[in-house]
């Protein structure tokens, strides 16, 4: 077994290496011996035409050097993410550094960043979302609850074309309880005038209300878990009114409530880099102390 070994001992293939030291937060205590990782950095560029997805990924990884086989299969337990943005290219005074293998040269390398790129094909991927009925795709950075919202956006439309079609059968129901109980009384001529005047002043505030109810529809109605009561002061007409508001109410949610689940009906996939997609920053050994690895 080789010796442990300071910088300035290393074969002469190790200085024809880059090579990277990891810093500690506690450079106090240095580690008794650091061992070489090998140590890619790589941006990914995903350009997805189906989906539109566009993202680039940063990534640095390494992974413990553990024989001559440059083509072992890589996999997710041997690999650990690291900040080469914490690493120097000098060794921390006091540490004692493992003998670099022989094999390692340019040639390991260049096979070692090969295996790198098919375990980057096979198991990296991004997480993005898809909505069947619209056929759209999350964008870069967009959460679940985004894309729910940014879908529950572009049904609007469909949505308000809904909306406009149930206003028009309510008002069609309202035409009917107009004619059948504005100017219609058994009085005589003054309590008909009176009885008119105020049967048209309930059936226009309901008019309104009506017609206020369908225009705001896209923010959420307050839900009414019961049929408003019939107080029996209420004249007929406000009764059959207020009932045909009721009806509305629950027609607007109903259909809010069945464009908020077709928001709501995403897929997830997995996109999965392209050999153009993935490129190379530097690649590199990075030393860092045995107890960490």
């Amino acid at each position: 077994m080789s010796s442990p070994t300071t910088k300035g001992h290393q074969s002469p293939v190790a200085d024809r290496i880059k090579q990277l030291y990891q810093r500690l937060e506690d450079s106090s205590s240095p580690a008794a011996e650091w061992i070489p990782l090998f140590c890619v950095e790589a941006r990914i560029d995903f350009n997805d035409v189906r989906t539109g997805f566009r993202e680039t990924v940063s990534l640095s990884k390494a992974l413990e050097i553990y024989s001559d086989n440059a083509e072992m299969l890589w996999t997710d337990d041997m690999i650990r993410d690291v900040d080469l943005l914490k690493a120097s290219s000098s060794a921390p005074e006091g540490v004692r550094l493992s003998a670099l293998p022989d094999f390692v040269n340019a040639n390991f390398l260049t096979r070692m960043e090969n295996q790198f790129v098919q375990y980057l094909l096979r198991s990296f991927g991004t997480k993005i979302y898809r909505n069947f009925d619209l056929n759209v795709y999350s964008l870069s950075g967009e959460s679940r609850s985004d894309f729910c919202r940014r879908c529950l956006d572009l049904f609007a439309g469909q949505k308000r074309r809904e909306l406009d079609q149930r206003h028009e059968v309510f008002n069609r129901k309202l035409e009917q309880v107009k004619q059948k109980y504005i100017g219609v009384t058994d009085s005589g001529e003054l309590e008909k005038a009176k009885s008119e005047s105020r049967n048209r002043d309930v059936f226009s505030r309901c008019s309104e209300q009506m017609a206020e109810l369908f225009n705001s529809a896209e923010l959420r109605l307050k839900r009414l878990p019961y049929p408003p009561r019939i107080s029996s002061s209420m004249q007929e007409l406000e009764e059959r009114l207020l009932g045909l508001e009721w009806e509305a109410r629950q027609a607007i949610t109903r259909l809010a409530d069945f464009f908020e689940e077709k928001a709501n009906a995403i897929d997830e996939y997995i996109l999965h880099p392209n050999l153009k997609d993935i490129h190379f920053v530097r690649s590199c050994i990075l030393w860092m102390p045995k107890g960490i690895v």
